[in-house]
């Protein structure tokens, strides 16, 4: 008896590499691959932080979120899409709340994150050669760039992507993990102490999506702490 329980638990814990979940990654894949073409490509961008930099970022993160609904509307691995229905609504005064509580967490770990990288000597090599140009003539094309930013990541990484991989069978703090680990490591242009601060975010954004903060809270939260972070390099 024991022995035929030891054989069944060892088949529920065997990784399922049927062909219909095989394919079902694939379909996650190819939509990682295509959101984040440019990153993955290392296609060449403006100046970082010029106004055509701000622009660009602008635009290419509208592309992506019209994919991601596009995407969630047509594909079965994605219908699991709650997020929709609160992404398509003005946010609450709730989520404005939250936001800024996301940001008030994001701001933390970025001191605490920046005095390890002082004593570390470590930098961040996109903050290497900002632009010499008053941050006022930079403000509203910053603000509508990491609104873009914001909204871009956290609907693929703490909803999209989660929710995908949970659709197929993957075990909700499976899946977190490998979304905390994709977010982190798409920051490589950041270096190691980037993408090692990126995970620490992506595990604070993930663990409070899973304490029921929505799309509209994380992205706008995730938001106001990248403009937060910009204008303090910048000015």
């Amino acid at each position: 008896m024991n022995k035929m329980l030891f054989y069944v638990n060892l088949n529920q814990n065997m990784i399922d590499l049927s062909p219909k979940r095989i394919s079902a990654y694939g379909i996650i894949l190819f939509v990682y691959v295509t959101v984040w073409a440019d990153i993955i490509l290392g296609i060449p961008e403006p100046s970082a932080f010029s106004t055509a930099w701000f622009i660009l970022s602008f635009l290419k993160n509208s592309i992506r979120i019209g994919f991601m609904l596009y995407v969630s509307s047509q594909l079965s691995i994605f219908a699991n899409n709650e997020w929709k229905n609160g992404f398509l609504k003005i946010p609450t005064k709730q989520e404005i709340t939250r936001a800024f509580l996301v940001t008030f967490f994001s701001l933390g770990f970025a001191g605490i994150g920046a005095l390890a990288a002082w004593f570390g000597k470590l930098s961040n090599p996109v903050f290497e050669f900002l632009p010499q140009k008053p941050i006022l003539s930079l403000l509203p094309f910053l603000l509508l760039s990491s609104i873009s930013v914001g909204y871009g990541e956290e609907l693929f990484f703490r909803f999209l992507l989660i929710d995908a991989l949970t659709e197929v069978g993957t075990t909700p703090n499976t899946a977190a993990i490998v979304s905390m680990i994709i977010f982190a490591l798409s920051h490589y242009a950041q270096g190691i102490f980037g993408i090692a601060f990126a995970g620490v975010l992506a595990a604070l954004y993930t663990s409070l999506r899973f304490r029921g903060y929505g799309i509209h809270s994380l992205a706008l939260g995730h938001a106001l702490y990248d403009a937060a972070i910009l204008v303090f390099a910048l000015s």
